[in-house]
C-alpha cells in the first residue's frame, strides 16, 4: 500500500494544472434527462470501474456490472480490479496522469486526500435530485462518505473491526471461545495457550502489530482518536505498550514469526488463520464470509468477535465502518452515468441480493430488511456481529489525514523493524514519531 513522495508531488502538480486550465469541467454537469434515473444511453457509453479485494468479490461484482449492463443496454463497463497491495498506489498514479477509472472504489482512510486534491466527483446535485436515491441510507454513512459539506462517496457497506477465528480449533483443545468482554490480557493468555497444545508451525494469532487500523482500536481505548486534525497522537509510551505486546506473543509462539509475517500478504488466502496454521486473525467484519470460503480447512467454522478491550479503557475501541465506498472520478466525461451506476449498486434488490454483505452489512435500511432472513449462516453472523458493534461502540473518528497513506506504510515498516531487530525498539519507535510529524505537517 506505498503511495511514494514521487507520486504524491505529481499527483498535487498535475491536479493544480487541471483547476487552472479546465476549472468547467463535466463534474459540474447534473442535467436529467426525461427519463428521471435513467441518464442518456441513447449511445454507447463506456465506464471504466475499479476496485480491490478477493476473487469472490471480483465475481460478485461482475454479476452486478453484467446485470446493470442488461437493464442499460447503451452502457458498458469496463472492470478493472486488484487485490489490496498496491491500488492506491495506481489509482495515484491513474489521477497524476488524468486517467483514473470513472467509478472507483474508495476507502475510508483515503476519502479526504482524494477529495480535497480534487480527485473526486462531487455527488451532491444526484444525491438532492434523487437520482442517487439516498432517503433509505443511515444518516451516520451519508455523513462519513462527505468532506466539506459535499458527498464525495456513498457506503457499499457497514463494517466494524473484529477477531476472526477458528471455532473449531477452541473445541478442539478445550478453550473458550473469545468474549465481548475479553481483554488484550486474555487475548495474550488464549493466543500463548494455543500455541503451547498445537505446537511448533501453528500461532495463536496472526501477529498484526503493523496494521495502522487495529492500532487504532488500541489507542482509540485510552480515549483519543489515532489523529487529532493533522496531528499524530500516540505517544512513544502507547506505541511501546503496542509493540511490546506482539513482541512477547512472537516469542511465545502466540503470533506469527518476523519471517512468516513478512511473507503474507493481505490476500485472504494466504492468512495464516485461512492456511490452519494459526487460530486467529484481525480483519473487517464483512471478510468472515470470504476468511471462511478460502479457508483451507472446510470443515472447520470461523467466528467473529470484537477486538479485546483496554485493561483501563476510557472508552470503547470498537466503532462502525464504512465498509468500502464508491466514489466517481472528478474528470469523467460521464457524472450522470456514474451516479446512476452507484445508485444501481446500493440500492436495487437484484444488485444487493449478488452481492450480500460482501462488502459489508447494507447501507440501505429497506434492503437490509428484505436481506437478512433469507442469508446464509456466514453472513447471518457479520449482521449480528454489526448489531453488537453497535451496543458496544464509540463514534468512528474524522477520515485520517492527508498524508496518512506515507505514515500508514511508515508505520508496517517500524513493526517490520522491531520484529527483525534492526535497532532498539525506542529508537525505531522515536524515528516514527518524528517522521509522521513531518508527513503530517508537511501535507497540511
Amino acid at each position: 500500500m506505498m503511495i511514494t513522495k514521487k507520486w504524491v508531488t505529481l499527483f498535487c502538480l498535475s491536479l493544480l494544472l487541471f483547476a487552472t486550465a479546465c476549472s468547467g469541467g463535466a463534474s459540474g454537469t447534473t442535467a436529467s434527462s426525461d427519463e428521471g434515473g435513467k441518464g442518456d444511453t441513447s449511445g454507447k457509453i463506456e465506464l471504466r470501474m475499479t476496485w480491490w479485494g478477493s476473487q469472490t468479490r471480483h465475481d460478485l461484482t461482475t454479476k452486478v456490472i453484467k446485470l446493470f449492463e442488461e437493464k442499460h443496454p447503451g452502457i458498458t463497463i469496463k472492470p478493472e480490479y486488484s487485490g489490496w497491495d498496491g491500488y492506491f498506489d495506481k489509482l495515484t498514479t491513474q489521477v497524476a496522469g488524468s486517467n483514473a477509472p470513472d467509478i472507483v472504489q474508495m476507502d475510508y482512510a483515503f476519502l479526504t486526500d482524494f477529495a480535497r486534491r480534487g480527485a473526486l466527483l462531487d455527488l451532491t446535485p444526484y444525491a438532492e435530485s434523487q437520482e442517487l436515491r439516498t432517503k433509505d441510507h443511515d444518516q451516520s454513512m451519508i455523513t462519513a462518505g462527505s468532506i466539506d459539506d459535499k458527498l464525495y462517496a456513498i457506503t457499499l457497506g457497514v463494517n466494524a473491526p473484529g477477531v476472526i477465528y477458528d471455532a473449531t480449533v477452541f473445541q478442539e483443545l478445550g478453550i473458550e471461545e473469545p468474549q465481548e468482554s475479553w481483554t488484550w490480557k486474555d487475548f495474550e493468555d488464549i493466543a500463548t495457550k494455543i500455541a503451547a497444545a498445537k505446537g511448533d508451525g501453528f500461532y495463536g494469532s496472526a501477529d498484526i502489530s503493523g496494521a495502522t487500523n487495529m492500532f487504532e482500536v488500541f489507542i482509540r481505548q485510552t480515549g483519543k482518536g489515532l489523529f487529532d486534525g493533522g496531528t499524530i497522537t500516540a505517544t512513544n509510551e502507547e506505541l511501546q505498550q503496542w509493540f511490546e505486546m506482539w513482541a512477547a506473543l512472537r516469542e511465545s509462539g502466540g503470533a506469527t514469526s518476523a519471517e512468516v509475517t513478512a511473507s503474507t500478504t493481505n490476500a485472504l488466502e494466504t492468512r495464516p488463520i485461512s492456511l490452519g496454521t494459526a487460530a486467529m486473525d484481525f480483519a473487517w467484519s464483512n471478510q468472515l464470509l470470504t476468511f471462511q470460503q478460502v479457508n483451507k480447512n472446510q470443515d472447520h467454522k470461523l467466528a467473529i468477535q470484537v477486538l479485546p478491550h483496554g485493561e483501563n479503557e476510557k472508552q470503547i475501541g470498537e466503532y462502525l465502518k464504512p465498509g468500502q465506498f464508491l466514489s466517481g472520478y472528478a474528470k469523467t466525461k460521464h457524472p450522470k452515468e456514474v451516479a446512476m451506476f452507484i445508485d444501481f449498486m446500493v440500492n436495487d434488490p437484484e444488485a444487493t441480493a449478488i452481492l450480500g454483505s460482501e462488502r459489508g452489512v447494507p447501507v440501505n435500511a429497506s434492503i437490509r430488511e428484505q436481506m437478512q432472513p433469507t442469508l446464509p449462516e456466514a453472513e447471518q453472523a457479520i449482521f449480528q456481529f454489526i448489531d453488537t458493534v453497535s451496543k458496544h461502540s464509540s463514534e468512528i473518528d474524522p477520515p485520517y489525514p492527508q498524508g496518512f497513506a506515507e505514515v500508514d506504510t511508515s508505520f508496517k515498516s517500524t513493526s517490520e523493524q522491531i520484529a527483525f531487530g534492526q535497532g532498539s525498539m525506542q529508537d525505531v519507535i522515536a524515528q516514527f514519531i518524528e517522521g509522521a510529524k513531518a508527513t503530517l505537517g508537511s501535507s497540511q
